[in-house]
């Protein structure tokens, strides 16, 4: 499978002078070139190729007052054009907004390309835990030995808003399937609690925004009195880049750590597919869904499940998931976001909202599956029926007898 790998790195002063170079020409290419085919069109209306766009830039540095953009590896200048032109192209499919100017105080990002006829050895790039790329040596690694030694064939080094500097690449790398354990979960989102599992546990939402939001509402009023310009609005800038930074950081490890579990420990993972830009429409709930980073919990179970040899279902967002009872298959006619808890008037069973909900999505999961697939017929079905049953859940029997008298 194709692996992608992230790693911080720590560049010496002489390195983040060089790399200070680096990022500079290739947003002055990006600029010059946004430039070019924005004036073309407007006045000529005529549409420009990443060829022609190129060309120009070739010609540029050939210039003896851009004699500095040859000091940048060229290749660098190849990827920098290539982004333009997929954002180009994401904007006339209508998937992206119309390509902006970089400016010096953005993440900033340069890619390197590896040549394999003139590498030597497959591992020349990692010695001794350190990074080597081309015009800067050797970088240190935060972890160099979780890294595999295959070499890649492109290499992104990239600076954030925060000061930190990150390496990034893609290998093919063969990935070992998790054991199976014959289980099956039904997941239901939430903001109160990040998921709800049909087994009746819990994953708790760490709120990572509201646990800095005073510390970072003090740095940002701090940061709005800076004068535009100043070297105090840009040291302030970074404090508040920090701050964001480990809200970040926080939420993403605990995505992985709850994910990572869920895969390992489950065959069949059955979840709700949410349209989340419609769900932050709510202003009342646009914060929490957006710090809950619902997406994102959804995106790392599917790549997750793909590696490891877990199948994740997707139930169709409008199933009515949680005013459907669980035991007997009543449908509600409506139900208010704030009921937690209902009584079904068909079977009398008690229920949890989110618990119930869970337990409908994996029932819709299997069934979406289908009951002959290897991926249901692995699930011990005796557990499912074993798991724990709500308040009032036994009488449903007594219930349907009674109908029957």
């Amino acid at each position: 499978m194709i692996r992608a790998y992230r790693q911080r790195i720590y560049p010496t002063k002489a390195q983040e002078s060089l790399l200070a170079g680096f990022f500079g020409s290739v947003r002055f290419v990006w600029n010059v070139a946004l430039e070019m085919i924005s004036r073309a069109y407007s006045e000529r209306g005529e549409r420009m190729t990443y060829v022609d766009v190129s060309k120009q830039i070739t010609i540029l540095k050939q210039a003896p007052e851009f004699a500095w953009l040859k000091d940048t590896p060229a290749d660098a200048y190849i990827q920098k054009l290539r982004d333009l032109d997929r954002a180009f192209s994401n904007f006339f499919a209508k998937r992206a907004k119309y390509p902006r100017f970089r400016k010096r105080g953005q993440s900033q990002s340069i890619r390197f390309i590896f040549d394999h006829r003139h590498t030597g050895k497959v591992s020349a790039w990692l010695k001794d835990g350190e990074m080597v790329l081309p015009k800067l040596g050797r970088m240190k690694l935060r972890d160099a030995q979780d890294l595999p030694t295959a070499m890649p064939k492109m290499v992104t080094l990239s600076r954030d808003s925060a000061g930190r500097y990150f390496v990034s690449f893609t290998v093919e790398q063969e990935i070992a399937y998790k054991s199976k354990s014959g289980q099956a979960i039904g997941i239901d989102m939430g903001v109160s609690y990040l998921a709800t599992l049909s087994d009746g546990s819990r994953i708790e939402n760490p709120r990572a925004l509201d646990q800095l939001d005073a510390q970072l509402r003090v740095q940002q009023r701090r940061l709005s009195r800076k004068q535009k310009g100043s070297n105090r609005r840009q040291k302030q800038r970074q404090r508040v880049a920090k701050i964001h930074a480990r809200i970040r950081d926080s939420r993403q490890d605990h995505l992985h750590k709850a994910t990572t579990q869920l895969v390992e420990s489950q065959d069949v993972i059955c979840v709700e597919s949410l349209h989340v830009k419609g769900m932050v429409r709510n202003r009342r709930l646009a914060r929490s869904i957006h710090d809950a980073s619902m997406s994102e919990f959804l995106r790392l179970l599917d790549y997750k499940a793909g590696w490891y040899g877990k199948t994740m279902v997707k139930v169709d967002q409008w199933f009515p998931s949680s005013k459907t009872c669980s035991c007997c298959g009543h449908r509600m006619e409506s139900m208010a976001l704030g009921i937690r808890e209902w009584d079904c008037p068909e079977c009398g069973a008690h229920h949890d909202r989110d618990v119930n909900a869970a337990r409908n999505i994996l029932g819709q999961g299997l069934k979406q599956l289908g009951a002959g697939s290897p991926e249901v017929t692995r699930v011990e079905m005796g557990a499912l029926a074993s798991r724990p049953k709500p308040a009032g859940e036994t009488a449903v029997n007594e219930a349907r007898i009674a109908k029957r008298m």
